[in-house]
């Protein structure tokens, strides 16, 4: 082979080494010899990041106690504006409930 062929290919190999380093995606790596590695093609050597592990339950924030909704002050009077108001029978923790509705203490007021 003569040396106008040689330095032919040579520039067209050079050529092409050029084209690929500029269409390559730049991507820095603390180790070179890594991205070397890796770029060349070969898999085997390529570092597997995986996710973080989620923390222990222990760890995890706790979900807020629900608080109980205020009781009523509100109170029927008897069991008849009870009935009038068609709330009757009143359960124990209804809105308008009072201790005096219900006289078996069952929890159920005016049945």
């Amino acid at each position: 082979m003569n040396a106008k062929n040689r330095l032919v290919k040579i520039g067209i190999s050079g050529m092409i080494a050029a084209a690929a380093m500029v269409t390559a995606p730049a991507v820095a790596s603390a180790d070179p010899i890594t991205d070397f590695l890796c770029n060349s093609g070969s898999a085997q050597f390529c570092p597997v990041f995986l996710p973080p592990p989620p923390p222990p339950p222990s760890l995890q924030a706790a979900p807020a106690p629900r608080s109980a909704p205020a009781p009523s002050t509100f109170e029927y009077k008897n069991c008849d504006a009870a009935r009038a108001a068609g709330a009757a029978p009143v359960y124990r923790g209804d809105y308008g409930f009072g201790q005096h509705l219900d006289r078996d203490n069952d929890g159920i007021g005016c049945e």
